[in-house]
């Protein structure tokens, strides 16, 4: 199993790590809102790629209804799993993640329960199902594929500490609870494979519909594809974690390119053989016709005087 722990670029951990503290300080005063350095409690929290790292199965969550969401029972599915990791009281990076999260979805061709599934847990251990079924009520109501199925598929959960500090060292997800009970946290997302293990992770508050298909083509490894422009469109593009986005593979549409210049070239030749062929045909069928066909009407015999 592969895994690579890459953090991102310093400038963007630092970013984050100050909407933490942002978030944190909403109820501070606008002065206080204006210091340059960020809290001891807000360093250090980065969101790092644990790619092929696999999220451990006996993990138990519970569910915004109170019931108990084994982690074994997300994965049942045989779908890819769309993990956010959130806490339900954050007063305002938390709710972006998840209204751009959902404007994603909702854009997205693919529907929920369908070709993915959503987890969202809290890392906030003091957090109660109440919690979780306040968010789940006021985000799959916005869903604009609703159904009592998409309903099922979209999880809102809270855990025990050590469920999630299980579940955010699998998938690299880095916190610091601040003084006042907040945290600091990194903004992002992480898609798992049917399997459970990190196939994707999109960083920040972007998460563009296309991009987002990609990382359930690659999760499912092309399983969830519904057409032969899906399958092109997974061979095509290929994940870069340095710039942490999808990119066109060069090698790969290269590759297309050349098979298709050979299907074309096939196609062109058998065209032109085709055409010589029938137009070979057509000249053999005059030419038979023209020597069973009798004398002509009113044509004289040969030799005879008129």
């Amino acid at each position: 199993m592969r895994t690579d722990r890459r953090s991102i670029p310093g400038f963007r951990r630092l970013a984050l790590a100050a909407c933490g503290a942002i978030a944190v300080g909403a109820s501070l005063s606008p002065a206080q809102l204006l210091k340059k350095e960020i809290p001891e409690q807000a360093r250090g929290v980065e969101l790092e790629e644990h790619f092929g790292q696999r999220v451990p199965m006996n993990l138990v969550f519970t569910e915004a209804d109170s019931r108990p969401l084994p982690m074994a029972e997300v994965l049942s599915g045989g779908l890819p799993v769309v993990l956010a990791l959130v806490y339900y009281d954050c007063p305002i990076v938390c709710p972006v993640v998840l209204q751009k999260l959902l404007g994603s979805f909702n854009e997205l061709d693919y529907t929920m329960g369908q070709e993915y599934n959503v987890l969202v847990v809290s890392f906030d251990a003091t957090e109660t199902p109440t919690h979780a079924l306040g968010a789940k009520t006021q985000y799959t109501a916005l869903y604009n594929r609703r159904t009592a199925e998409t309903d099922a598929a979209w999880s809102f959960c809270v855990a025990d500490q050590d469920t999630i500090d299980q579940l955010t060292g699998a998938v690299g997800f880095k916190t610091n609870k601040l003084p006042d009970g907040e945290f600091a946290h990194p903004v992002g997302i992480t898609v798992l494979s049917p399997e459970g293990e990190v196939a994707a992770y999109f960083h920040g508050f972007d998460y563009p519909p296309r991009d987002m298909k990609l990382a359930m083509l690659d999760a499912s490894n092309g399983g969830v594809a519904r057409s032969f422009g899906d399958r092109l469109l997974h061979f095509c593009y290929r994940y870069d974690p340095d710039a942490g986005s999808y990119s066109m593979h060069a090698m790969n549409v290269m590759r297309l390119a050349g098979v298709l210049t050979v299907i074309g070239l096939i196609a062109l030749i058998g065209g032109l053989l085709t055409v010589e062929r029938l137009r070979n045909r057509s000249k053999t069928k005059t030419l038979t016709d023209a020597q069973h066909s009798g004398p002509l009407p009113g044509a004289g015999v040969p030799g005879s005087v008129s």
